[in-house]
């Protein structure tokens, strides 16, 4: 939604951690923050926001930290971007970076695949001969994949797969920094696209919008990069 929604009304989501048989039931106070949040002329032009237990969490950067705690939404990196507070809605910053793909239809033919110790190439070799548009790789650490892996990622780039790389860290973003077989450098020499702080379920997804704009590869790594690296 927030990708694809190109208007300066507030769109506002929001839920509950527990359901209305648990002490503690968050539901109401969250559905009245997130109103008060809907209404607000603070909330304009800020894309689609998050609002659970008191925060306002941009999409674009929000995800679950925790599967069962009242703040269980937390930005990484860089914090909520404001407050809901006795029904006052505060905003401390704006989000870092907003960005919008205008589609009229959804490539969803996009694979995601976590890195590991020691795995090789065929889950890759797999998506590609069942006809994988896009993969986004959840690599270790500044986004280096074991080497086994290496080869299978080149012959996906060279059959036209927009391969996108990020980390399985909740904190920090990938960058080209190691140049060995399968280092980030490496996989960006041969083509592949850097997803910055991006985590994997949150690049598939950005993934599939770009490729349902465009199928040119340069276009698709502009739209994760840009601003990024001095080249994009």
């Amino acid at each position: 939604m927030d990708l694809t929604i190109n208007n300066e009304k507030p769109v506002v989501i929001t839920g509950s951690m527990r359901n209305s048989s648990e002490l503690g039931y968050d539901g109401p106070a969250n559905l009245a923050a997130a109103i008060c949040t809907a209404i607000s002329k603070e909330a304009k032009n800020r894309g689609v926001l998050v609002c659970l237990n008191g925060e306002l969490n941009s999409a674009s950067e929000v995800t679950k930290a925790n599967s069962m705690s009242l703040n269980a939404f937390q930005t990484p990196n860089f914090g909520p971007i404001g407050i809901v507070d006795g029904n006052e809605v505060i905003f401390y910053r704006d989000c870092v970076n907003r960005q919008f793909i205008d589609i009229n239809t959804l490539e969803t033919n996009v694979e995601l695949i976590k890195c590991a110790t020691g795995m090789d190439s065929k889950l890759i070799d797999f998506c590609v001969e069942q006809g994988t548009k896009g993969l986004v790789i959840e690599a270790m650490g500044r986004g280096n994949i074991p080497p086994l892996m290496v080869d299978g990622l080149e012959r996906a780039i060279k059959k036209g797969v927009a391969v996108v790389v990020v980390s399985r860290c909740f904190l920090g973003r990938v960058l080209d920094s190691y140049g060995y077989h399968g280092g980030g450098k490496h996989l960006r020499n041969l083509g592949v696209i850097l997803g910055d702080t991006l985590p994997g379920q949150k690049a598939r997804i950005k993934l599939m919008l770009a490729l349902s704009k465009t199928n040119d590869i340069a276009e698709v790594r502009d739209i994760f990069e840009q601003g990024l690296y001095s080249e994009c």
